[in-house]
């Protein structure tokens, strides 16, 4: 077994990512090998459930489906916003699974969704999904036209990708929308001038994008994180939040996950167990515990 540290565990990217929770599937490989949780996913979803049939009880207890939470999260960084922490209650309820795309806006997103959640069984029903996507869509369109989408269009990719994840039985209430982070801007105009280009992102019009997505949250009945907003309360300096201006520093992905967990774990809190505390595996034959019958 991969041994993970306190920090992989922690670890939570910012923006340029859609993810997945499916219990029950371990991929080893994803999108950010470099700070992979516990869980991530490969490019293509395996056709195989090879733990479904799984029983976390015994043999005269019903079996419980491995059920999918999935995390659809948006970014612009390949790391992703990954989970879990090792605070975090859900490793025998659900696995966390990652999409991340470094650089993509809402315009490519919602146009790969349907390769990265279909509709399916019980099994495969997602207990969360979160959409984080903001920070490249507020590129500045002279400066960054190849990822710039313009407001209105933001607004509506965002509710295309809602409406499509109500049609594959994801309802609103398994939804959660995050806004992009504030832009430090004098951090990323130096990244940009070390590129070779001028500032290609303004905070103020970050703003605009992080408002747009809370309006598309409460029009569609959805639950928000507004990232934006509260890494800026009260006028503390956000700078430390940033590695490069832009991307979540491992503080601002600590932030992240803070604010961003109790949204999820009401989410998954109710859920039963799907394996069993060490504790109450039995000594003698684990398979009583483990498989259910002993078959396996």
């Amino acid at each position: 077994m991969t041994s993970w540290s306190a920090k992989d565990r922690r670890s939570w990217s910012s923006r340029g990512k859609t993810r997945r929770l499916v219990t029950g599937r371990r991929h080893t490989r994803g999108c950010w090998a470099a700070q992979a949780p516990p869980i991530s996913l490969l490019p293509r979803l395996p056709a195989a459930r090879p733990l479904q049939d799984i029983r976390p009880g015994p043999a005269s207890r019903p079996p419980v489906p491995w059920r999918c939470v999935r995390r659809c999260l948006a970014g612009a960084r390949c790391s992703g916003l990954g989970c879990c922490s090792s605070e975090t209650p859900s490793p025998r309820k659900c696995d966390v699974l990652n999409r991340g795309f470094s650089g993509y806006n809402t315009r490519w997103a919602k146009i790969i969704l349907p390769r990265l959640i279909r509709k399916g069984t019980s099994l495969d029903t997602p207990v969360a999904v979160t959409i984080f996507f903001g920070a490249n869509d507020s590129a500045l369109k002279d400066e960054n036209p190849k990822q710039h989408v313009p407001l209105e269009e933001y607004v509506a990719n965002l509710k295309s990708m809602v409406q499509y994840l109500k049609s594959v039985d994801v309802p609103e209430s398994r939804l959660v929308l995050i806004t992009p982070s504030p832009l430090c801007e004098a951090a990323w105009e130096q990244e940009c001038l070390q590129q070779g280009c001028k500032l290609n992102r303004l905070n103020m019009v970050v703003g605009e994008y992080a408002r747009a997505c809370l309006q598309v949250a409460q029009d569609c009945g959805i639950d928000a994180l507004d990232l934006w907003t509260l890494m800026q309360k009260d006028g503390q300096d956000f700078s430390s939040y940033l590695s490069d201006g832009l991307h979540l520093s491992p503080k601002g992905n600590e932030f992240l996950f803070t604010h961003l967990w109790p949204l999820i774990e009401k989410r998954v809190s109710s859920l039963p167990l799907l394996l069993p505390y060490w504790r109450d595996v039995a000594e003698a034959k684990p398979e009583l515990s483990l498989l259910g019958d002993g078959d396996h």
